[in-house]
């Protein structure tokens, strides 16, 4: 095999490796739930924004999907005051860098 048939080769392998791993990224986050409700309460500054999580959809409760600073995620009973609060406090902060 020559050196042009040699790369061609690992280019069309590098593409397959390449697009399985996208497509099983994209699935596993189109999958993931939130099962349960943290039983911590944690201040609103740590959170950057949050994303809602909606029983009759995909998953089997509803939730506030929380996500921190370090790009970890929080799952959050939707009733719980704090996280009600945190939610406004978010609304309120991407609210006031939109005007800015």
């Amino acid at each position: 095999m020559s050196c042009t048939g040699k790369s061609l080769l690992f280019i069309f392998v590098a593409s397959i490796v390449l697009a399985h791993f996208c497509s099983q990224s994209e699935a596993a986050s189109n999958f993931d739930c939130c099962l349960r409700y943290t039983k911590h309460i944690y201040p609103s500054k740590i959170f950057v924004r949050f994303t809602k999580q909606l029983a009759d959809e995909a998953c089997d409760i509803d939730a506030i999907i929380l996500y921190t600073k370090r790009k970890g995620s929080v799952c959050a009973d939707p009733k719980q005051d704090w996280v009600k609060k945190t939610m406004r406090y978010l609304s309120l902060k991407a609210k006031n860098k939109k005007k800015v």
